[in-house]
């Protein structure tokens, strides 16, 4: 268990503490969190499955599993990391454990079928850009798809349009659809 030492180390998104655990110590919170980590996005699923009136709700349930596995996939990472490397890339991955695009870049990297390894560094960094250019000449710049298709789905707010030069509500569009499609580009 980690040692809590400051204030500043009460609370939640405090995984970057198992840093400064032996490497068996780590290996065992690891292991005692994993459950926890499976039975949530277990439970996410079973949620979103219930909801077939509501389409929308199911999901970004469904979402969220898939963010939870990504955290089970960031942790088991680390434990499969090398001794003599595991201090240095524990920290970077705890920030990804915590951080939206990279687990949902986690998650859809279970999909893909890279032939090498530079091609998944490839396919990564493709989709963590913060914007991308859209249009036979790049004459558009569109938001991180992968983030927009989450906020999009799970807030009401305005988005900029370019052509018009003015700001447009977008919650009526966003109320009917469902993330992870691609009909629902505003």
């Amino acid at each position: 268990m980690p040692v809590v030492t400051r204030s500043s180390d009460i609370g939640l998104r405090k995984g970057r503490l198992i840093c400064n655990l032996s490497h068996d110590d780590r290996l065992k919170f690891i292991t005692e969190g994993l459950p926890t980590l499976v039975e949530s996005a277990r439970s996410l699923v079973e949620a979103s499955q219930a909801l077939t009136d509501n389409p929308r709700e199911a999901a970004i349930l469904a979402s969220h599993a898939d963010e939870e596995c990504a955290k089970l996939l960031i942790l088991l990472d680390i434990v499969r990391c090398p001794r003599a490397r595991v201090a240095s890339r524990t920290g970077p991955m705890m920030r990804w454990f915590y951080d939206h695009l990279a687990r949902l870049i986690y998650a859809q990297a279970q999909r893909w079928r890279p032939v090498t390894a530079k091609q998944l560094r490839d396919y990564i960094d493709s989709e963590r850009r913060s914007h991308y250019l859209e249009g036979e000449y790049g004459e558009y710049i569109m938001p991180n798809w992968t983030l927009f298709q989450r906020e999009t789905a799970l807030y009401v707010d305005i988005a900029s349009d370019e052509d018009k030069g003015s700001s447009v509500d977008i919650a009526d569009q966003r109320l009917s659809r469902c993330p992870g499609t691609h009909s629902d580009i505003v």
